[in-house]
């Protein structure tokens, strides 16, 4: 029997669309669905046996989005917004309307669980930076940065040059590397968590205060041991915060 309370929170990224029910403010399981592979029958295949009174969905996939919510019909459903919520004050931010749900999610999330300023980062297909400043009272949205994602990076230069080859794995551990996937495997190994640290060094010195750092997203693990800064993982982030903004605190 479904609870009254009992949510089901959808995370539709690029890559990969997570959901997870939320039932009196608990995340339970999690089942995942390459993003690509959506559509209504298999969202209703992945959801089969599982009960739940509403959804909650963030999405940043419009064509995905779509199928979601014909999936989803006949459950109350909202959609994660900067409207959705008042637990960060989004009005001085310009690009208000073309921020995304994901990035929206990630900033509550952030905000609950540390002191401020924090810049929620998230390493995915694209790497997003979320930057809130203010007070515990009144938590401001700032703005922030996107960057290509790991992969993407990796990608870029098959995709853009004659006989550069694709590279699905980072291999090697030195610098200099002793043949062209190597000597490609270095510069991204290094570079994007080098740029990673770079970017945040430049935050904080806008800002002029010392910032705090979370990450997610899931290449976060493997760059965060590459990283100068020390940051907190939390790769439930987005999922964290898509029930905030439901009203759920998980």
């Amino acid at each position: 029997m479904k609870r009254d309370d009992s949510c089901l929170l959808v995370d539709n990224s690029n890559t990969r669309t997570k959901f997870a029910l939320c039932e009196g403010g608990a995340l339970s399981e999690i089942r995942v669905l390459p993003t690509a592979d959506i559509s209504v029958l298999t969202v209703q295949n992945i959801l089969r046996g599982w009960s739940f009174a509403r959804v909650c969905l963030c999405s940043v996939v419009p064509w995905a989005g779509e199928c979601l919510r014909a999936a989803l019909q006949g459950y109350p459903l909202e959609n994660v917004s900067p409207e959705i919520s008042s637990l960060v004050d989004f009005s001085s931010y310009p690009g208000v309307a073309t921020l995304g749900a994901d990035r929206v999610a990630n900033v509550l999330a952030a905000v609950a669980i540390s002191p401020l300023p924090v810049v929620a980062v998230d390493l995915g297909t694209a790497t997003t930076f979320d930057v809130v400043t203010g007070t515990e009272s009144h938590p401001v949205f700032r703005g922030g940065m996107i960057a290509p994602g790991y992969a993407a990076m990796a990608a870029a230069l098959d995709s853009r040059t004659a006989q550069l080859p694709a590279i699905s794995e980072l291999a090697g551990s030195g610098v200099i590397g002793q043949d062209t996937r190597q000597a490609m495997s270095a510069a991204v190994r290094v570079g994007y968590p080098g740029m990673i640290d770079a970017l945040l060094d430049a935050v904080e010195a806008e800002l002029g205060e010392c910032i705090h750092v979370i990450l997610t997203g899931g290449d976060a693990e493997v760059v965060s041991c590459l990283m100068r800064r020390k940051c907190r993982i939390e790769p439930r982030l987005t999922l964290q915060g898509i029930a905030l903004a439901a009203g759920l605190r998980p």
